[in-house]
């Protein structure tokens, strides 16, 4: 069996007797840059197969061998007979997209083009096929992500009281961010029908869309710059396109700033404190890299140069500092490095995914989120970390955590819900049809 060794987010796979016993890995972790997720045998047994965080399907030889990307796309699975991959896409306009593709697994080869078998509304999350070819087991998420907050004791290290549920009902709302003067959070919102931009207005429990010039399928990953009056964002046109924008706090102008190859939409915007630059991560050749943009130049430049991905990145309050999740050390962990550029530290330890950092407002102190369930924070300097929150964690998952500049809340989406199961049978092997 292949397996990959620790939580869902190490870069090497391992391979195990059916005793248990330990062989000597398949792909070690020098060899490999990804944040692996899902590996599995194709039927004969030749090749291997993985998917990355970055929603990438990779293959390579079971006895050993340099990865090579096949396709985008999740949760795949082979079909018994070797000649058909099935797997699912995520659709920029919401749903998810079943698909196939003819497999030769003697040359390791796609043959022909995806071909979609259905189009559902809501999250597929995994699928599972039966022995003989001829059934599909594929979970849904069905439940909803709400902008909620809690209240911080004085201290900022523990809860004050009960959760404050902002926005309900069936959507998912995502990426929050605070005004500098607490009084607005703006966060994407699908509630009606497109990810758009919401302000939610704290005084009058108000909520109101930001309404954007041009027709996009998507906007996402707003943060406010110091100013309060304009806030920056990525979007995402029908031909494909993504680009970085600012827009004005109330809706009376917007612009594009820059469109970059292959942004990472999953990936956090950053304005720096003084207002002059916005920190986002793209993609050059195999790696994500962080990329500094001049507001008032409209020039970009690399910031991060080291061989693995960079998922997100956070200033500190004087601007002096970049924290950026990077998995350079086989997990997802925290690094601190300059914002002028220079040698990055590592700041976190362990096997968690870390990401969604965020200092409190005087600087003292650096927030951070493992495996999207409960919140820590450390000394901004380093540190051991303390336990913020205290959930119950089964089934937990809470999204994008932020802290209000007065560091009385924790801001965050919230999921709610659960999955179903459904069971699809494919009226013939050949055509994969349902």
């Amino acid at each position: 069996m292949a397996y990959v060794s620790g939580p869902e987010n190490h870069r090497s796979i391992l391979e195990a007797t059916a005793e248990g016993g330990a062989l000597p890995p398949l792909l070690p972790s020098e060899s490999s840059t990804w944040e692996i997720l899902r590996p599995q045998y194709s039927p004969g047994g030749s090749w291997v197969t993985f998917e990355t965080w970055t929603r990438e399907i990779f293959i390579f030889a079971a006895g050993g061998g340099s990865p090579r990307k096949l396709l985008n796309g999740v949760n795949h699975v082979w079909d018994p007979s070797g000649k058909r991959l099935y797997y699912c896409t995520r659709d920029p306009v919401g749903g998810t997209r079943l698909q196939w593709v003819e497999m030769d697994e003697s040359k390791e080869e796609i043959r022909g083009k995806p071909q979609m078998m259905a189009l559902m509304t809501g999250i597929l999350r995994d699928l599972a096929i039966s022995r003989d070819g001829r059934q599909l087991a594929v979970s849904e998420w069905e439940g909803s992500m709400n902008l909620t907050r809690l209240p911080l004791t004085a201290e900022g290290c523990s809860p004050a009281g009960p959760e404050e549920v902002l926005s309900r009902g069936q959507v998912f709302d995502r990426s929050p961010s605070d005004s500098p003067d607490g009084r607005t959070i703006a966060y994407t919102s699908n509630r009606l029908g497109l990810a758009k931009l919401w302000m939610f207005h704290l005084d009058a429990k108000r909520l109101e869309r930001l309404q954007l010039p041009g027709r996009d399928i998507g906007a996402n990953q707003p943060c406010w710059f110091p100013d309060g009056r304009r806030l920056t964002l990525l979007r995402l046109f029908p031909d494909g396109k993504q680009s970085l924008w600012i827009a004005a706090a109330d809706g009376s102008r917007a612009e594009e700033l820059a469109s970059p190859q292959s942004l990472l939409q999953a990936g956090d915007t950053t304005v720096s404190p003084d207002g002059h630059s916005i920190v986002y991560p793209a993609r050059v050749e195999q790696h994500y890299q962080l990329f500094s943009f001049d507001v008032s130049a409209r020039q970009g430049r690399q910031v991060t140069f080291s061989a693995d991905d960079k998922l997100n990145a956070c200033w500190s309050p004087d601007g002096r500092w970049l924290v950026y999740s990077s998995i350079a050390s086989g997990y997802v962990q925290l690094w601190k490095m300059p914002a002028t550029e220079g040698k990055a530290e590592r700041l976190t330890e362990g096997s968690d995914r870390i990401r969604h950092m965020f200092y409190s407002s005087d600087g003292r102190w650096l927030y951070f989120q493992p495996n999207h369930q409960n919140i820590y924070r450390m000394p901004a300097a380093g540190g051991p970390a303390q336990r913020v929150t205290h959930f119950p964690e089964s089934g937990l998952f809470i999204e994008e955590p932020t802290i209000s500049p007065d560091n009385r809340y924790l801001v965050y989406c919230r999921s709610n819900g659960g999955s179903s199961l459904w069971l699809l049978t494919l009226s013939t092997a050949k055509s994969g049809s349902i």
